[in-house]
Formats: structure tokens, sequence, C-alpha cells
């Protein structure tokens, strides 16, 4: 038997009132709550996404749910580049001759 972890995805849930925030709880995974910016971050299994997010925009204390773009952002840095590939260069208007003198620090 192999571990198979459940692909999640976020809904953000933009609050009218903060205080039913924690009935958000059946919906699925709460992962933050933002008082100042009145928004909560929900995780909900990547099938039932639709559905929740409907559900969601029914209730009364919600103002509006906007779906996580996490999964489609490309998360490498760099691109496909090895270490030997990298070139770094310094140029000579960035380098200083002068040795700093104690009036000057």
């Amino acid at each position: 038997m192999s571990f198979e972890p459940t692909k999640r995805r976020a809904l953000i849930v933009y609050l009218k009132n903060m205080r039913q925030a924690r009935q958000l709880r059946r919906f699925g995974i709460v992962n933050y709550i933002s008082n100042k910016m009145k928004f909560a971050s929900v995780y909900v299994d990547e099938g039932d996404v639709e559905t929740k997010k409907k559900l969601i925009e029914r209730l009364g204390f919600v103002d509006h749910v906007e779906l996580s773009h996490w999964p489609e952002i490309d998360t490498t840095v760099g691109g496909q580049q090895s270490m030997d590939e990298i070139d770094f260069a310094v140029d000579s208007d960035d380098v200083f001759d002068d040795v700093a003198q104690e009036e000057e620090l």
C-alpha cells in the first residue's frame, strides 16, 4: 500500500463579517484567516472545487470567492540552466581600487 497525496486547491473567500469565518471549516481546511483584509484561505479537494465554490458563494456573510492560481504557475527559478552554464560578470565600473580611509567611514 503506497501513500498518495490528495490534490487540493485553495479558495480565497472574501468575507463581509469575520465572525462567521469559522463556519467555513465544514467546506474544507481553513488554512488562514486575515481579520484586517477580511479574507480566508480554504483548501478543498480538486474534484470538489466548483461545487464547494458555488456553495460558499451562496452564504450570506461571503462577499465573493476566488480560485487560487498557484497550480498554474511555473515555480522553477532560472529555467533549466546548470551552475556551469551561468556566467557571472562584474563591470569594471563597479569595482573600486581605492581602500577606504578612516575619515570616509
